[in-house]
């Protein structure tokens, strides 16, 4: 994909992250239907090993991501800077490097959004009171990121015989990061949806970065 449709991309869920960003700041959370989805998601009892682990990585996120960057800055610097994959292995880099600038742009949206988290008056499971913010999940746009920028490029710091089951592995973990999150009483849906909008726009913004930089470089 070029470097002007990935931007395009950004754009494209950027404003859709905009819309329902300015819907939580004139509704205020629970929006409609978030309670029902809630309680949809709990109902779900065999899903709690698999929210738990999937929570529990995405506390973490940042510890493989890191790992991974420094396997392709490593891997540059043992060849002197000749790149293993050439272009490719360059863009990766540049991406890594643009998403590790992008990580706190949630913490950003949470201070200015200020949206309230579940709590138990509104019929919902919560597993710990938090005094942070809700919107948008912090997890799911850090997992959207990182994990996302890792399945990209999974090919520029793994053996090839490893890419597809990692790449399987990481979409797994970003596809179940929002129902885990819902399942915690940690986020309504909406955050999550917030979380995966804003993720999907910083990534693609990332991914086009990457592409652009090293097509300059």
């Amino acid at each position: 994909m070029a470097e002007w449709q990935l931007f395009r991309w950004a754009g494209f869920f950027g404003a859709a992250a905009l819309a329902l960003t300015a819907w939580v700041m004139i509704e205020g959370t629970p929006l409609p239907g978030d309670v029902r989805l809630t309680r949809a998601v709990q109902s779900r009892e065999s899903f709690e090993g698999a929210a738990n682990l999937v929570n529990g990585l995405g506390s973490w996120s940042w510890v493989p991501f890191v790992a991974a960057g420094a396997v392709l800055l490593l891997a540059g610097r043992l060849r002197r800077f000749r790149w293993t994959a050439g272009h490719r292995h360059r863009e990766a880099l540049y991406t890594f490097i643009a998403a590790l600038g992008l990580r706190f742009v949630d913490q950003l949206l949470k201070a200015i959004v200020q949206a309230p988290r579940p709590v138990e008056e509104f019929g919902v499971r919560v597993d710990r009171l938090r005094d942070t913010h809700g919107f948008p999940s912090g997890h799911v746009y850090s997992d959207m990121l990182f994990f996302g920028t890792m399945a990209i490029f999974a090919g520029a710091y793994l053996p090839r015989r490893m890419v597809r089951p990692a790449q399987a592995l990481l979409l797994g973990v970003i596809l179940l990061a929002g129902p885990a999150r819902v399942f915690a009483g940690a986020h309504w849906p909406s955050d999550v949806a917030g979380g995966y909008l804003w993720g999907a726009a910083a990534l693609c913004l990332a991914a086009g970065y990457g592409r652009w930089a090293a097509r300059v470089a």
